[in-house]
């Protein structure tokens, strides 16, 4: 006699073309579920006769009191001043309403790893660190109804949860500060050009760039990944074409250490005022350099990300977009 073959969770999932934690909350009747997505994963478990063990009903019904944070893949990623207020914050915030915090590192071309943490129901609900173009995490995350907060603005997506600075309205504010105090021709260095937030602070530096009739030229414009080296070789590059350079906008604490550095190394003698993000507990390492800082409230940022998460995982009802207040020093 042929022993028939166990129907499993998996085969369910495969069949409805969803994802196992899915198939675990339409047994839950979660109603994050839609009906469509109810009716068609049931309808595959009537067809292959699949019934959920007790074991696996109580499985579908756990809370893991987890939160997932996705990190992204930098280099220098927990030296970044913003990530590490960031992180303590949600960690603090978490601990206090009863959850703890689960990191997982997801390349911006992959969601391999958020995918092992939702497929065997480690967290609740997840955490963005960071807004790119094109995030396949979140569309990942939509498709699989896993309540989730972004820390920072998709362009694509403007019905999700998210928590923000007015990064375009912050940097449009610090260029009109450097041109107040006498600049006339001001670089900028930002991070990744598919980070959203480097998006949104080029847009509202070319504003004014445009508004006061600055001289502008790509040479004066640097984009690289997060990290203190591409800070310090951006700077390098934009006064090797722009020997007159009065003002520089650096759209990232870490990136600003490199250009610092670079400074300091060679001893630059010309003034040059820098305006930059989330530097303010570094601004005293070297007061060669005038320096305004616009600070984003980063520990405000993951305090409030996180509490709404937990809000949405307790049925409250909460507004799609949150924005923290920055402050120029």
């Amino acid at each position: 006699m042929v022993k028939k073959e166990k129907v499993t969770i998996k085969m369910v999932a495969d069949e409805a073309g969803v994802s196992k934690s899915t198939v675990s909350r339409v047994i839950s009747d979660y109603p994050d579920i839609s009906d469509d997505t109810k009716k068609k994963v049931r309808e595959v478990m009537k067809k292959l006769n699949y019934h959920p063990s007790a074991i696996a009903r109580s499985l579908a019904n756990r809370i893991s009191k987890n939160v997932g944070l996705v990190l992204p893949s930098d280099e220098d990623f927990f030296l970044n001043p913003f990530f590490q207020e960031s992180l303590r914050a949600i960690a603090i915030t978490a601990s206090s309403r009863g959850y703890d915090t689960m990191l997982v590192y997801n390349d911006k071309d992959e969601t391999t790893a958020i995918n092992r943490l939702v497929s065997a129901n480690k967290v609740d609900g997840m955490i963005l660190m960071r807004a790119i173009v094109n995030d396949k995490s979140i569309q990942y995350l939509k498709e699989n109804k896993v309540p989730f907060v972004l820390i920072g603005n998709s362009l694509e997506n403007k019905d999700i949860y998210s928590v923000d600075t007015d990064n375009f309205k912050a940097c449009q504010e610090l260029t009109r500060i450097l041109v107040e105090n006498g600049c006339k021709k001001i670089g900028f260095i930002g991070g990744d050009k598919n980070s959203v937030v480097t998006l949104d602070r080029l847009k509202g530096y070319m504003s004014v760039v445009k508004e006061k009739n600055l001289y502008n030229d790509k040479t004066m414009i640097q984009e690289n990944e997060f990290t203190k080296l591409n800070g310090y070789r951006s700077i390098e590059k934009i006064l090797s074409d722009n020997e007159d350079i009065d003002g520089m906008i650096v759209t990232d604490a870490l990136i600003f250490r490199g250009v610092v550095d670079y400074l300091t190394e060679v001893n630059y003698g010309k003034d040059i005022i820098l305006g930059t993000f989330g530097a303010e507990h570094q601004l005293g390492y070297d007061d060669r350099f005038k320096v305004f800082n616009v600070d984003v409230q980063c520990m405000k940022m993951g305090q409030a990300s996180c509490n709404k998460l937990i809000d949405m995982l307790d049925g409250q009802k909460v507004n799609k977009m949150d924005i923290i207040d920055y402050k120029i020093m």
